[in-house]
């Protein structure tokens, strides 16, 4: 619509019937029907000079009482001052383009997400009990009656000074969980929660305790937010088992600044040793990746499917 109004402009348009011929000949619209001829009208007198009409003394190479088109092509060569105006051609629509692939499905709202996929945890779930039992419990001389070691001693005719009993796994002492919170734990913090829930569900809610650090528990540890963990890190009361879920420094980008150094870890574990506790690691990455300095400082065990009970009796011993 610009174009018509600019073209209108510089060729002094007025009648309806000259706006409809511009519009066509831009190809906004069908040609219009030949307009009817009519009669010379005389400007008021105060119009300007260029805005009044086409008068037919203006235009000397149209002969008067011919049929040409105002607008039209004519078979005579234009004047040197005429306006070139250009003929409509035909016009096609563009073919419709067809893609050589399918388009990309429609992302899902988050109302309608699609179910959550199902947690495959680490250890066998058949096993996970007896497992943490394994690991976690202390052995007390809290059992049935040991007849072996009573009939030892009466014949050789000694006093029973304290009645025998056989060894017994408990979990009454408790349990701390030091979980990690590092970015090269974050692949399994799925995991660690449902790890948490098992531990929980053995030793009770009461009797375990959580504890959250990052890279290494000497840099600090705490169950709530990261302003509140408490520097240095504290060790439960003696008696209580020491769960590390950690990489222990192994994992994670090669050039990460904040990675756990070996004395970190040995000021931890001496630390809890020291209070009287014993601590035990389960490491999310095979044994040729643990680190090297860290295989005779505590137990530790391959935090995967392949772990059995037997190998959790033999990192005890």
């Amino acid at each position: 619509m610009g174009d018509v109004a600019r073209a209108a402009r510089a060729l002094d348009t007025r009648s309806p019937e000259d706006y409809a011929r511009i519009a066509a000949l831009l190809g906004l619209g069908g040609l219009p029907t030949r307009p009817s001829q009519p009669g010379p009208e005389e400007p008021p007198a105060d119009t300007p000079a260029w805005q009044a009409p086409a008068r037919q003394a203006d235009f000397p190479q149209l002969r008067p009482g011919t049929d040409s088109p105002v607008f039209g092509a004519t078979g005579e060569p234009a004047a040197a001052s005429a306006v070139t105006v250009l003929v409509p051609v035909g016009e096609r629509p563009r073919p419709a383009h067809r893609w050589t692939t399918s388009g990309l499905p429609q992302p899902r709202e988050r109302d309608r997400a699609g179910p959550r996929p199902p947690h495959l945890p680490l250890l066998a779930p058949r096993s996970t009990a007896a497992l943490l039992t394994v690991v976690l419990s202390r052995t007390t001389h809290e059992g049935d009656l040991d007849v072996g070691r009573a009939t030892e001693e009466l014949a050789r005719a000694r006093p029973l000074t304290a009645i025998p009993r056989l060894p017994l796994p408990t979990l009454r002492y408790g349990v701390q969980i030091l979980a990690d919170t590092s970015g090269a734990m974050e692949p399994f913090a799925r995991d660690v929660e449902d790890l948490i829930c098992h531990v929980r569900a053995l030793a009770g809610v009461a009797g375990t305790q959580l504890l959250r650090f990052a890279d290494a528990p000497v840099r600090g540890a705490g169950s709530g937010s990261r302003d509140t963990w408490q520097r240095p890190y504290c060790p439960p009361r003696p008696g209580v088992r020491v769960l590390i879920l950690s990489d222990l420094g192994a994992g994670g980008p090669a050039l990460n600044p904040w990675r756990a150094t070996e004395q970190e870890w040995r000021a931890t574990v001496d630390t809890i040793r020291r209070r009287g506790c014993e601590p035990v690691a389960l490491v999310p990455l095979p044994k040729r990746h643990w680190p090297h300095w860290a295989r005779g400082l505590l137990p530790m065990l391959t935090w995967d499917r392949g772990t059995t009970v037997g190998k959790a009796l033999g990192a005890r011993s």
